[in-house]
């Protein structure tokens, strides 16, 4: 089951029930603007303003409080909202070419008392393991990091919550490994393309190793 919901996510976390939520997997806008430069490398994307701020305190209260378990990438720019964590997840990322322009990597705060882990997927301008084509999202996310945390912190059968969809990787994630998932963006064009990535998924055409 896949439940993609137009709207402001905030809308959706008041009206479910606390730890309702096998998972939460997600990634919020750091407020760093990325999304109104309308380019970034050789990719063009519609300039949205969606990354002028980080989302309210609020918003994460009621995300740990829906959900059993967390992943929220970008932790590092939500540290003052959210508590001490044994468990930082680290997305490695670089080529190994010198670059002053992207991060080396990306971090994401969880809930888990498990010693911190790293997963390896070059993600930079034509070198990307990941070969799923960039779909219109200037922060779209490799869709072997998705499966990497689906696959390790939830379940078949259980539900995984995105309240920031974007393009919808998690949602993909969820469907290719058995996972129910909900999926909350309040951008129609992101949502499109969302539900176009996961009417395409299937199991069967998803021939890359799940690590």
């Amino acid at each position: 089951m896949n439940r993609l919901i137009l709207g402001n996510c905030l809308d959706t976390l008041v009206r479910l029930p606390d730890k309702s939520i096998d998972l939460l997997c997600t990634d919020p806008p750091y407020g760093i603007g990325i999304a109104k430069t309308g380019k970034i490398g050789s990719s063009t994307f519609t300039p949205k303003n969606w990354d002028s701020a980080i989302p309210p305190k609020v918003y994460f209260d009621e995300m740990l409080r829906v959900s059993k378990r967390q992943v929220i990438w970008g932790g590092n720019h939500f540290a003052h909202y959210l508590p001490p964590s044994r468990c930082w997840l680290v997305w490695w990322k670089n080529d190994g070419l010198p670059c002053g322009t992207f991060a080396d990597c990306e971090l994401a705060w969880t809930s888990f008392a498990k010693p911190a882990q790293v997963f390896n997927s070059r993600w930079r301008g034509f070198v990307r393991d990941s070969k799923e084509p960039r779909v219109g999202h200037p922060t779209q996310k490799a869709l072997d990091v998705m499966k990497w945390c689906v696959a390790s912190f939830s379940k078949p059968g259980e539900t995984v919550l995105d309240p920031f969809l974007g393009s919808g990787t998690t949602a993909v994630a969820c469907k290719l490994l058995g996972r129910n998932c909900i999926g909350v963006e309040q951008d129609a064009e992101y949502l499109d393309m969302a539900r176009e990535r996961l009417r395409r998924a299937t199991p069967a055409n998803d021939n890359r190793r799940t690590k």
